[in-house]
């Protein structure tokens, strides 16, 4: 039993020298295979990279970069997307004591791009009905002021957005704006 144990330890002292061989050999070509997966992706990397940084010289800035850096604009037109624009809006504002009182306002839609116009064109209903429900349902005093014609900017784009499935306008623009 004794004799066992000592050729099992020799043997498996040889046999793990045999295996510490083949090991170093095995994590080699591992390594060496992954080395060239790494060089490989990171020349392919710089080589397209490349291409896309001459390409984006002769373009010019992006939108991005011409919104943080205001020297950089070549053209303005191009910050601003397609825009929607409505019929006026005459509505009565609910009575605040102070006798019956009209707003007048008139309003453009930035849309996300020019794919959205035909669904609001197409839904202009829903669209003009969502709105003249938010405008009815204020007061004078809920539209007065700086404050209160960006609290209803931020109303109309929510509902109007809501009502849209595929596209959403950017931002809304009201270009008259009358209480009487």
């Amino acid at each position: 039993m004794a004799d066992e144990a000592e050729v099992q330890a020799d043997g498996g002292a040889e046999g793990g020298e045999g295996n510490k061989r083949k090991i170093p050999l095995w994590v080699i070509i591992l390594i060496a295979g992954q080395l060239v997966v790494v060089v490989g992706l990171i020349v392919a990397f710089t080589v397209l990279s490349g291409h896309k940084d001459e390409h984006a010289e002769e373009a010019g800035p992006t939108v991005e970069e011409q919104k943080l850096d205001p020297s950089k604009v070549k053209d303005p037109s191009a910050l601003i997307g397609p825009q929607f624009e409505l019929e006026e809006f005459l509505v009565n504002l609910i009575d605040d004591g102070r006798g019956p009182r009209y707003l007048k306002v008139s309003m453009k839609f930035e849309l996300e791009s020019e794919e959205v116009r035909p669904e609001v064109e197409g839904r202009l209903a829903q669209v003009r009905d969502e709105i003249l429900l938010l405008l009815t349902s204020k007061r004078v005093s809920d539209v007065e002021g700086s404050d209160g014609k960006r609290i209803l900017k931020d109303e109309i784009f929510t509902r109007v957005n809501k009502i849209l499935v595929t596209g959403r306008i950017k931002r809304v623009y009201i270009t008259d704006f009358v209480i009487q």
